[in-house]
């Protein structure tokens, strides 16, 4: 039997005592996070819930949510609640074409012109110039004028051969090489995806990405989301009366036909965290890789100037790369992008040098954009060694004081009161329900017919897949529509008793 000496045992007991003082610091630490999260949901009442996960050096060191995924039924959030991810999607496209690349399946080196020869795109688009990095990376110069666009996201209602009737309806507005963040580059993305490999953005997404990272709680679609049985967060739009009891839940809902390629992930923290460690760990999970580190490193490449602009890490930013905007946080390299729908707000983001993460998901629109960007700086600090010694976190606080006051002033309340003046309008009508409802038509046939109907003596509206109540707008012969999450107003066509037609986002729909 092997005998120790006692400078041996002082070692081991000095090696035990320091790892149990530092897992009491690092569990002190974690709490006093937990508690600031828990002080900004309660000091501002107007977000569902929040779900959040941090990763620092490369391992994740909390994952929490707070409040309830719904109100009504008081369901509690959880890390594996479900949030529609939106535009984060991107990140995630961009990898997928990114390491077809690599395996020689796409050729980044092709034009918008060699992939689609039969296609007669505009004058103002140089297709012959236009490549996958400007596609992804939004340098195109091509610009959300598409009803590409519209069709992916909205309506969900179009075939294969309209998106490529819709792509010969693209326009440049800008010259090529210009940034401008838009959702048509993924959209035409989607559309060399299933030219070379006949597989659609999610096929890709899946067996290159979700697969191998073991993501298998991430869903490009709403029906497998449901047959699973996973618990979704219902989308919210608070309005601040009388603190969490009041909320208006959007109209518009995501479903398997308007999840696209730029924004069509439903993801939780749990599964994202998996997300942020391959990002950190060179493409490993658990020691072993399973995403291509050169790829990952193609994604991160700064592709030319961007200045930062608008709110939290946005004003930070100093380029995009493949999928993610690029910013400078006190000298750090920070790679972020957020998703922003109806209800749904969402904040991903890492800093490879500290092999840091974090991932914030509200199910809120107006509150939840704050929230994201304000935890997520808040978790980068909170392990900031440099920041130890000092009183930074009341500027935190204070951001909650005045970020409540202005929510309330300039946001919630003014929400509120053009809610309460909206329900006390009347009708303005010189033609009854019967001679609005039918169908409508536009000129350009790859968008669908506008549909108005009667119901329970109200009258209501849809378009593909989308659907809302029709309100008076409180001028003759104007009714007011929300289909798309900002309300528009119809002012009708009328000739006598009978209605001909409106005009809807720039196009006449003629009554059939």
């Amino acid at each position: 039997m092997k005998t120790i000496n006692m400078n041996t045992k002082s070692l081991i007991i000095i090696a035990l005592i320091t790892a149990s003082l530092s897992i009491n610091a690092q569990t002190k630490s974690i709490k006093a996070l937990d508690e600031f999260v828990e002080t900004i949901y309660d000091s501002i009442p107007y977000a569902p819930s929040i779900s959040i996960g941090v990763i620092h050096n490369g391992k994740i060191v909390h994952k929490k949510a707070y409040g309830y995924s719904n109100v009504e039924n008081k369901m509690p959030a959880k890390t594996s609640t479900q949030y529609y991810i939106a535009s984060t999607t991107k990140s995630f496209t961009a990898l997928a074409a990114t390491i077809l690349g690599e395996k020689g399946l796409l050729d980044f080196n092709k034009s918008l012109a060699d992939y689609f020869p039969k296609v007669k795109f505009a004058d103002s688009i140089q297709a012959d110039k236009i490549k996958i990095p400007d596609l992804l990376g939004h340098t195109s110069g091509i610009d959300n004028c598409a009803g590409m666009t519209y069709a992916l996201s909205n309506t969900g209602s179009y075939t294969i051969d309209q998106l490529f009737d819709l792509m010969e309806n693209t326009c440049a507005r800008l010259p090529y090489g210009t940034y401008r963040y838009s959702n048509l580059g993924y959209n035409i993305m989607n559309l060399i995806f299933l030219k070379e490999l006949g597989k659609t953005w999610k096929d890709v997404v899946q067996e290159e990405v979700l697969n191998p990272i073991g993501m298998n709680h991430t869903y490009s679609s709403y029906i497998n989301l449901l047959e699973n049985k996973e618990d979704v967060a219902t989308p919210y739009q608070a309005l601040g009366v009388n603190g969490k009891d009041f909320f208006a839940i959007p109209n518009l809902f995501k479903r398997d036909e308007t999840m696209h390629a730029a924004g069509g992930l439903y993801a939780s923290v749990d599964d994202v965290l998996k997300w942020l460690l391959v990002q950190v760990s060179d493409g490993k999970i658990n020691s072993k890789t399973v995403i291509s580190p050169t790829a990952l490193a193609k994604t991160r490449k700064i592709r030319g100037e961007v200045k930062g602009k608008g709110f939290g890490f946005n004003g930070m930013n100093i380029s995009y790369g493949l999928g993610w905007n690029i910013a400078k946080y006190k000298d750090k390299l920070l790679y972020h992008h957020g998703g922003a729908f109806a209800g749904y707000r969402t904040m991903i983001s890492y800093i490879p040098e500290t092999k840091s993460g974090v991932v914030v998901m509200v199910n809120d629109s107006n509150i939840g954009n704050s929230f994201t960007h304000f935890l997520s700086t808040f978790a980068y600090d909170f392990f900031d060694e440099t920041l130890k010694d000092k009183d930074w976190k009341q500027s935190y606080y204070k951001w909650i004081t005045k970020s409540k006051a202005e929510t309330k002033k300039y946001g919630l309340d003014p929400m509120y009161q053009d809610f309460l003046n909206r329900s006390k309008r009347t009708w303005d009508l010189s033609v009854p329900f019967s001679a609005i409802t039918g169908a409508y038509k536009c000129k350009d046939e790859n968008l669908p017919i506008i549909r108005v109907f009667e119901k329970d003596g109200e009258l209501g509206v849809s378009q593909g897949i989308m659907n809302a109540r029709v309100e008076p707008q409180g001028f003759p012969n104007a009714i007011r529509i929300d289909m798309t999450g900002g309300g528009e107003t119809l002012q009708l066509d009328v000739e006598g008793d009978r209605v001909k037609g409106f005009t809807y986002k720039d196009n006449y729909y003629e009554k059939l």
